[in-house]
């Protein structure tokens, strides 16, 4: 996985498009193992797998495609039997689109979750989910989704392409974990939903354990602009403000002249 990550990065930072594929999924009998990655670029280049085959070649071609109409995500069930394999189950791959969007990973799968994911793939982000509970996948049609559990989100590789990291997972003892592998990448905008309460827990236990000042400072929590309300869809919004506000370099200001 880890030539993986560092072939995409290094064609990032070229200016080049990347697909990056992630196999989500197997039914049955199939060479692919869910979590396995391929990075795609314009021109068939390739590392890592999928499983190979002749699936594999309909994975790149598919990403390639994708790439070349400026797609956003992509996904692809394969019937192995279909493309000429004797196996004779079938695979899911999701692809992201890397190199002129925003990456955002949202950190659970709640109301909060569901409600941020959709609007802000409207405004530009590809959006990954990480989320331990695979029903609520069905919740999120437009990122991808995840399914992890926290003592397993080193393994995640999305979280190394994104600029902006959401935490709003069920719990307390989640949210810590998931903060603690964040603050361990460099990402420019961490945020975390909570009280002040909470966040005051969190952050003394951390600085107990030797986390340095300087980096939970620079976490955003509790998240999202105060508009004084409680309703999940709206606090959404709110994030997707601060979201916004901090990657365009904007100021929090009303625009009316007073």
């Amino acid at each position: 996985m880890n030539d993986v990550l560092t072939f995409v990065s290094q064609n990032l930072d070229e200016g080049k498009k990347v697909a990056l594929v992630t196999v989500t999924g197997i039914t049955g009998s199939s060479p692919a193992t869910p979590g396995q990655m391929l990075a795609v670029l314009t021109d068939g280049t390739t590392k890592g797998t999928a499983g190979g085959g002749a699936s594999e070649h309909l994975i790149i071609e598919r990403a390639k495609l994708a790439i070349q109409n400026n797609e956003n995500t992509f996904t692809l069930k394969i019937d192995h039997s279909e493309s000429g394999m004797s196996c004779g189950g079938s695979m899911e791959v999701f692809g992201n689109i890397l190199g002129n969007h925003t990456g955002l990973c949202i950190f659970g799968g709640g109301h909060i979750a569901q409600s941020l994911a959709k609007i802000a793939s409207q405004t530009g982000f590809y959006v990954t989910v990480i989320e331990d509970r695979p029903e609520f996948e069905e919740n999120f049609d437009s990122a991808s989704y995840i399914t992890s559990k926290p003592e397993d989100y080193g393994q995640i590789g999305a979280i190394n392409f994104a600029d902006f990291v959401v935490i709003c997972t069920r719990g307390h003892s989640t949210d810590d974990i998931a903060l603690r592998y964040c603050l361990s990448k460099k990402i420019k905008y961490i945020g975390m939903i909570g009280s002040k309460t909470k966040v005051a827990e969190i952050f003394s236990k951390l600085r107990s354990e030797g986390v340095p000042q300087a980096d939970l400072d620079s976490v955003f929590a509790p998240i999202g602009l105060d508009i004084a309300s409680s309703d999940p869809r709206e606090i959404a919004v709110a994030i997707l403000a601060e979201l916004l506000l901090i990657k365009n370099n904007g100021k929090l200001q009303h625009k009316r002249k007073t």
